[in-house]
């Protein structure tokens, strides 16, 4: 004979899942309303896909060439461990570069590293903004500019 415990429990899971699924079906409603009301189409909520962000590509000189890094508002680039983006690199810093959004675009700038950042070959003392395929030579990795 089952316990009389087990059968209350089991009351009480049932009453929880139908809570659960209520409260599901109020945000669904809720969502749906919302959306009409500011002319979305619910439903149709367009993303951007991941390979819409602009993002570093390392085309030289790393060893993890082909290894893709999605940008985000502010990265640091270095040798450190503690970096957004470690190039294991012995010409470059530990840290020895900052990437950052600012006025619709991407700009990479130099932060006092020892054998300064390239941006397709010029060597750059001010933050640079990046276009579509710019290569950034830190230390003898290259990293190519995808926005």
């Amino acid at each position: 004979m089952i316990p009389n415990i087990v059968f209350v429990g089991l009351k009480f899971f049932f009453l929880g899942l139908l809570y659960l699924f209520l409260i599901f079906v109020v945000v669904a409603i809720y969502r749906e309303a919302r959306a009409e009301s500011t002319g979305e189409v619910p439903g149709r909520v367009k993303k951007k896909k991941k390979r819409d962000l602009p993002q570093l590509i390392v085309v030289a000189g790393d060893r993890n060439l082909g290894t893709k890094y999605q940008l985000d508002e502010d990265m640091m680039i270095g040798r450190a461990s503690s970096s957004d983006i470690v190039v294991d690199d012995t010409y470059a810093s530990e840290q020895h570069a900052r990437l950052f959004a600012g006025s619709g675009g991407f700009y990479v700038e130099d932060v006092g590293s020892t054998n300064g950042t390239y941006v397709n070959g010029r060597k750059i003392s001010y933050p640079f903004e990046l276009r579509e395929g710019d290569r950034v030579k830190i230390g003898k990795t290259v990293l190519e500019f995808r926005g």
